[in-house]
């Protein structure tokens, strides 16, 4: 049971874009959102999260040679038991 909203947390994660014709993308595109995630997953817990709910991903286009992925979402601190 949540018992406290901390705050959305995000984490992001940055790749060149010219690895997008790379034969290898679908292991950077993974390798890119568990970075994303490893980078929510601290600021939550540095804000004293127990978890994250209503985690979403998004990515775009920072330059012409950089793309960036975002993870999102809101830190929660839940019940004891």
């Amino acid at each position: 049971e949540i018992v406290a909203s901390l705050g959305i947390v995000i984490g992001i994660a940055t790749r060149p874009r010219d690895l997008a014709h790379n034969p290898e993308m679908a292991f950077i595109n993974t390798s890119a959102r568990q970075d994303a995630i490893g980078a929510l997953v601290q600021q939550a817990q540095e804000a004293g999260a127990d978890a994250v709910v209503g985690v979403r991903f998004d990515g775009g286009k920072i330059s012409d040679t950089v793309s960036e992925l975002a993870a999102y979402g809101t830190a929660v601190r839940l019940r004891q038991e």
